[in-house]
C-alpha cells in the first residue's frame, strides 16, 4: 500500500465546497481544512503509485475549484535490525 498526504489549494472561498467533494472519495482516509498556503490536507491509501497518479490527475484535480495539489508519499522506513 502507498500512503500519501496531498496538500490542496482551492479557488477563493471554495474550500468548503471542495472539502465536501473530497470526503466522498473512497481512497481518502482522512481530510481536514487548514489555514495557510493550502486549504485542505488529505491522506490517501492506494495499491500502487500508478493508482495514486490516476487518483491525483483523473479524480482530485478534476474536482471543480481545485487550483493546485502537492503530494508527498510517506517514506517506507525499514525496521532497525
Amino acid at each position: 500500500m502507498i500512503s500519501a498526504y496531498t496538500l490542496v489549494r482551492t479557488a477563493p472561498e471554495k474550500n468548503l465546497q471542495v472539502f465536501k467533494e473530497v470526503q466522498k472519495l473512497p481512497m481518502i482516509k482522512e481530510s481536514t481544512l487548514v489555514y495557510g498556503e493550502y486549504d485542505i490536507i488529505i491522506k490517501t491509501k492506494t495499491k500502487s503509485i500508478k493508482e495514486l497518479n490516476k487518483f491525483t490527475y483523473s479524480v482530485l484535480r478534476r474536482i471543480p475549484h481545485v487550483v493546485m495539489t502537492t503530494t508527498m508519499i510517506v517514506a517506507n522506513i525499514p525496521n532497525k535490525g
